[in-house]
């Protein structure tokens, strides 16, 4: 019996190392499909990575030009109220200037109008004194 015993594992022990060698390929053909998604991994990790850094260079490349583009448009904006104030204040001499102007004509004419009245009933007056005479 320990005779059939040892040939029947010498048996299972060939069967095992046949399976072994037959799974053999299968394993190393694993093995090599393995590595080869590590390296598209890696690849593609890579890529990833390239693409993240592109992104945020360009959105690091934006935001300057947004910032200058803010800044000239604040010295836009203060160079034109600096105009502004400076179109204001002129028109407010012109306009006083014209407002003096104006008052000065008027008293002319007010004056130029009380004078002919009072000629007027200065001759009213005469021409009544002549009558009464």
């Amino acid at each position: 019996m320990p005779q059939a015993a040892t040939s029947d594992l010498d048996r299972r022990v060939a069967l095992l190392e046949g399976w072994k060698e037959s799974q053999e390929p299968f394993v190393l053909s694993l093995k090599d499909d393995i590595r080869e998604v590590q390296a598209r991994l890696t690849a593609l990790q890579s890529h990833i990575d390239h693409r993240f850094s592109d992104v945020e260079s360009s959105i690091a490349e934006l935001s300057k030009r947004m910032d200058a583009q803010r800044d000239e448009l604040k010295g836009d904006i203060a160079e034109l109220r600096t105009e502004l104030k400076g179109d204001m204040a002129e028109l407010r001499t012109e306009l006083k200037g014209e407002m003096a102007r104006l008052i000065q004509r008027m008293d002319t004419q007010t004056r130029w109008i009380v004078g002919v009245q009072f000629l007027t009933l200065l001759t009213l007056i005469a021409a009544l004194l002549r009558l009464a005479h």
